[in-house]
């Protein structure tokens, strides 16, 4: 009787050992990744979502689990002192954190966009010391051309001294500049197909992925549309990279 006793709860605890590590391990596969910005951001359904679409009905080595916190006309320091900013923040272990300023914010206000990346930069990673961390260099105001230069270049400085990486969407912008409007009608945000395009190479940057081999979900951009945009991002990324 004390053998079967013995039995039962050493199989028992192989039955919770088992549980454990298939949770542990679903988790383990799980990367959650945060935006944090502004209308840049979450203007026609949201960078996050389009992430969502592209992803949607192809094969990844890993689920991930996609958010914002966004705020119309917000800066990394007004996120700084915002609590809704600070809840999304503090309900997970971000593995890959999105910070995106406010549009001119790198250039006019420099010394402020500095202090709050390498502020975020560090309470990111007190969370996960392994968080890669990507700075979301914006585009120029249509009537300014050459500001998308200085963005990315206050991006650059900042990125090296935070070990973060620059994703250069404003440069993208500047190649298609000839070839598609990508603003909206006040000049400054992006229109679907500038989110849209945005979002490819965000895909490609983030995932390391191809984003032509994406199905076509966006259910207000024509088909060709989308392959012409995915094509454009796909290029811009590679030459990017060499």
């Amino acid at each position: 009787m004390k053998f079967l006793i013995t039995s039962i709860i050493f199989l028992l605890f192989i039955a919770c050992s088992d549980v454990s590590s298939v949770e542990y391990l679903h988790e383990s596969k799980t990367e959650n990744i945060l935006f944090i910005g502004n209308s840049y951001t979450y203007r026609n359904g949201g960078i996050d979502k389009h992430l969502d679409y592209l992803m949607a009905g192809t094969k990844h080595p890993k689920d991930r689990f996609i958010r914002r916190a966004t705020q119309g006309k917000y800066h990394l320091q007004t996120h700084w002192k915002d609590a809704e900013t600070r809840q999304i923040f503090s309900s997970k272990k971000w593995d890959k954190v999105i910070l995106q300023e406010y549009s001119i914010g790198p250039i006019s206000e420099k010394r402020e966009f500095q202090k709050y990346v390498k502020r975020w930069a560090k309470e990111i990673r007190k969370v996960n010391k392994n968080a890669q961390i990507y700075l979301y260099s914006t585009w120029n105001y249509r009537d300014a051309p050459g500001m998308e230069d200085s963005l990315l270049t206050e991006y650059q400085k900042v990125s090296a001294k935070i070990n973060a990486k620059v994703v250069p969407v404003g440069m993208l912008w500047k190649k298609l500049r000839e070839k598609t409007n990508l603003y909206d009608g006040d000049g400054a945000h992006p229109n679907r197909k500038g989110t849209f395009v945005t979002a490819c190479l965000f895909y490609e940057e983030l995932f390391g992925l191809d984003v032509t081999k994406t199905k076509n979900t966006d259910p207000m951009l024509s088909k060709a549309e989308q392959r012409k945009l995915k094509k454009w991002a796909h290029e811009f990324h590679l030459l990017a990279m060499k």
